[in-house]
């Protein structure tokens, strides 16, 4: 910025050829400047030295160069968090060091563009705009978050969610362990012809095994114990085993993955066969989820750079921009079994065009082009009776998706002296619904029998959604098999004893078979539903029906409700059917009383009649409390009949290494106590770790000394070394850990609060987040009575290699820091000359905190050169 001193004087003074040729001249030199700020203006009170070396901030959007943790966001699309270094470019802007590799993770097509052959993958690039035209970069320091904007042309053609497999995590070695126990004890009082008596039982499974690079060992331990004791006899039972024990592993190149042990086989074609033995299958779990499933294909054209919109019952499910001409949208969510699509063009000049296009779909369909198929080769595994013929077998099926919605599908299952084989077809029928048929033969020679047996079994299935109206019909089913069909579990368990406690009707060869599910939507009125089956068998007259239809609604939140069931009742093969209707009601105690804990609290009434006249009403309070952790139900019943009043009470708590249960019923006849608890245990490299049940991946959570922080959604903490238990992470997806940094110890602050893990199945993987164990202080850095100025870097002397620990000074000299020993140094350096930085001793001992909630403790500190 020129400044110019104008002086007013008392006459005129005429100006000479020469200087003003010279004058003429110079101003028809051009001019460059740039903005300009007077560091002298940060130091008008004079407290502060005016030396301060801003170059980095003269320029508008500039930072220092440095390592900062940013959160990445490439096409509007968030990336999670990432540490990047910033450094200075040729043209002396500081930018983001991103290497082809790195933004071949982020989706940019870096292997085929022209402009990246050559370029070695993890060396810094030095010009993105350059290699890719019309692509920009912004970083907004105040909110470290770094948009990357790329054309859609230089994209990885991938569908939405897509992750590399590169970036696949099979975890770490561990042993890892879920645990469930329950028990009861109940105590009966003598009644008529009935001496009092006690029963005790104990149930306990352990499920887990071991991690190891890709391999996955699993095993089911479970162990049941019953006593029963009065009167004159007593008796006792008790039995352990082992189930479900297999060695897995992925086989990523063909999206599939191998198994060796016991499981049981997909029941898409045939039906599920418990097995012990091989199998390899497709597994749908490492596509993206907006390829998994059925959705139809998308087409038509845009006339310029046009927005597609799609939504489904007034929700946008999909949008996103195409290129003039012709486009295909074949990545849409499965969003449901079926409902119309709306389909909104919208041009760049504003025209907007409408299509609908109605679909159903059927659990067998597949997308165009998409393939899931099962090989298996064992021996049958079966359980419900006391023994069986063990078969071996082979099975092999397929589902295979064609295009204008069709899916062929089909399988063979071949044993010793049997034989089975199945095809069929499902295809959306647009405004009809969907529809499926298959027709499945058996040749079986049985046990004991010399002639073979041939039949058929044929199932229709169709689902129809009607969004207009507000009916679902969810699924519609028939199956009709001949005398002589036998399907593999018929073949194997014929002539042989049923296993005590399972249904009489198990062994049943089935006739045929009804199923319907289907709902209507009232509008705020509420909901009706229906869910029916009937089964018919060969040989016996006997008819299995069950039902169960109701309503529900409610009206400034209370919920009521009406329902109807017919089952069958467990006993002595006489099959005696139960019909019930109820009624509930539920209303939030929130009506009547402002408490906070009102909020959470609920009382209830439930009325039950069944087909023998017996009325059963049940009412009481339940709730929950102490951030939905604890749960409480207290209820009181009472019946017509020979059946008695009873009271129950039943609480749980849910921590962060498990669950736990307890449970009471009272009445004239009986007492009974109930407890159960579950939880986790995972050895891992670090150690020990207890935490809530594991599904099928889990993140241990690193944050050394950090105990007692919120994980997540707050329903784990850390315990005291810093480490939790995140369980039931989407296997082969993108999963987001977080910690709540408002939940710190006052001595712990955090480098960054979210990482991201992209598990295998089974795996554990680790979240590590880095702490700064120690002091925090806001720190007045003095030269002498001078403060220190603004922008000054400084940097925690000891830090260990590999971290960092630093600070900007802001107003008045003042600098916070966090991770700070006791007593400690600091290097305090201003610009890049000698005398530009210095080094200055603090000492926190004897200083307090402000307060219990302000651990942020406040001190001057001296800087001297020469130390």
């Amino acid at each position: 910025m020129d400044r110019t001193t104008i002086k007013n004087k008392p006459r005129t003074r005429v100006l000479s050829p020469s200087l003003a040729s010279a004058l003429l001249l110079a101003g028809a030199v051009p001019v460059w400047a740039k903005d300009y700020f007077d560091p002298g203006l940060l130091a008008l009170g004079g407290s502060q030295l005016a030396t301060t070396d801003l170059s980095a901030f003269e320029s508008s959007g500039q930072i220092p160069e440095g390592s900062y943790l940013v959160t990445v966001w490439m096409n509007q699309s968030e990336q999670g968090q990432h540490s990047l270094v910033f450094k200075k470019d040729p043209q002396g802007q500081v930018q983001p060091q991103l290497t082809p590799e790195y933004l071949h993770q982020l989706g940019v097509n870096t292997r085929t563009l022209p402009s990246f052959n050559g370029l070695p993958p993890k060396v810094p690039i030095s010009s993105l705009a350059k290699l890719i035209p019309e692509s920009q970069l912004h970083f907004d320091l105040a909110q470290l978050r770094l948009d990357i904007s790329i054309p859609q042309i230089a994209m990885q053609q991938n569908a939405r969610d897509y992750v590399d497999p590169a970036q696949w995590d099979d975890g770490l070695p561990a042993m890892l362990m879920n645990y469930s126990v329950n028990g009861s004890r109940n105590w009966q009082r003598p009644q008529a012809n009935m001496n009092k008596s006690e029963q005790t039982n104990l149930f306990a499974n352990l499920s887990g095994g071991l991690n190891y690079l890709g391999w996955r060992l699993r095993s089911t331990m479970t162990y049941t114990l019953s006593e029963n004791s009065g009167g004159m006899s007593s008796s006792r039972y008790h039995n352990s085993q082992f189930s479900g024990t297999y060695l897995q592993h992925d086989i990523r190149a063909w999206r599939s993955e191998i198994l060796a042990g016991e499981s049981s086989s997909g029941n898409e074609v045939f039906d599920s066969i418990p097995f012990r033995g091989v199998t390899l299958n497709s597994s749908e779990e490492m596509l993206p989820n907006s390829l998994r499933g059925f959705a139809p294909v998308i087409s038509g054209i845009a006339q310029s750079n046009a927005r597609v919109t799609i939504s489904q019952n007034g929700n946008v499910v999909y949008q996103a921009y195409v290129a003039p001409g012709p486009f295909r949208i074949n990545d849409l969510y499965q969003t449901s079994q079926g409902g119309d699509l709306t389909v909104t063009i919208t041009e760049a000049n504003g025209e907007v065009r409408t299509q609908t296009l109605a679909f159903s779909s059927l659990p067998v369909m597949q997308r165009p082009g998409a393939l899931k198929y099962e090989l298996t080769s064992g021996r049958y595994n079966g359980g419900i009776t006391d023994s069986s013929q063990k078969a071996t077998f082979g099975l092999g099926t397929f589902m295979y998706g064609l295009p204008n919605n069709v899916t062929l599908y089909g399988g063979a299952l071949v044993a010793a002296d049997y034989a089975s084989l199945v095809a069929g077809t499902g295809l959306s029928l647009g405004d009809f619904g969907a529809l499926s048929a298959d027709v499945t033969t058996s040749d079986a020679r049985l046990h004991g029998h010399n002639d073979r047996q041939q039949g058929a079994s044929y199932r229709l299935r169709y689902a129809k959604s009607l969004l207009n109206t507000g009916t679902s019909v969810d699924l519609a089913a028939y199956r009709y098999s001949t005398r002589n069909y036998y399907s593999f579990s018929d073949f194997n368990t014929l002539g042989y004893q049923l296993n005590a406690g399972q249904v009489p009707w198990a062994l049943e060869r089935q006739r045929s078979n009804f199923q319907l599910r289907i709902s209507q939507q009232l509008a705020s009125w509420g909901a009706l539903y229906l869910s029916a089956s009937r089964n018919d068998y060969w040989g016996n007259g006997r008819v299995n029906n069950t039902m169960s239809a109701g309503y529900n609604g409610s009206y400034r939140n209370i919920s009521y409700g009406v329902a109807y069931s017919i089952d069958r009742i467990k006993g002595d093969g006489s099959w005696p059917e139960n019909r019930q209707l109820s009624m509930t009601v539920q209303v939030p105690v929130s009506l009547f009383s402002t408490a906070p804990t009102a909020s959470q609290s609920y009382a209830s009434y439930q009325m039950t009649h069944d087909n023998q006249g017996q009325v059963q009403q049940q009412a009481g309070i339940s709730g929950n409390a102490l951030d939905n952790r604890l749960s409480y139900n207290v209820m009181q019943g009472w019946s017509n009949g020979n059946s008695n009043n009873n009271s129950t009470l039943n609480t749980g708590y849910r921590g962060s290494k498990g669950q736990a249960n307890l449970g009471y019923s009272y009445s004239n006849q009986f007492r009974s106590l109930n407890l159960s608890g579950n939880g986790s245990l995972l050895l891992h490299p670090e150690g020990v770790t207890l935490g809530p049940m594991l599904g099928n991946s889990v993140a241990v959570v690193s944050a050394p000394d950090a105990g007692g922080v919120e994980v997540s959604n707050g329903n784990v903490r850390t315990d005291s070394r810093g480490y939790a238990l995140v369980p039931y992470l989407a296997n082969y997806q993108n999963n987001s850990i977080s910690l709540n940094p408002t939940t710190l110890p006052d001595d712990v602050d955090m480098a960054q609060s979210s990482l991201n893990v992209y598990p295998t199945k089974g795996a554990v993987v680790m979240a590590k987040f880095e702490t700064r164990v120690g002091y925090q202080a806001l720190i007045t850095l003095l030269r002498g009575e001078t403060s220190m100025p603004f922008g000054t870097v400084v940097t925690v002397v000891g830090t260990p290699a590999g971290k960092s620990n630093t600070g900007i000074v802001g107003d008045a000299g003042q600098v916070y820091l966090s991770g700070l020993p006791e007593r400690g140094a600091l290097t305090v350096k201003w610009g890049h000359a000698n005398d530009q930085q210095c080094r200055a001793s603090f000492n926190l001992s004897g200083i307090a905190a402000p307060s219990a909630s302000n651990p942020i403790r406040q001190l001057t500190a001296h800087c001297e050169t020469g130390r």
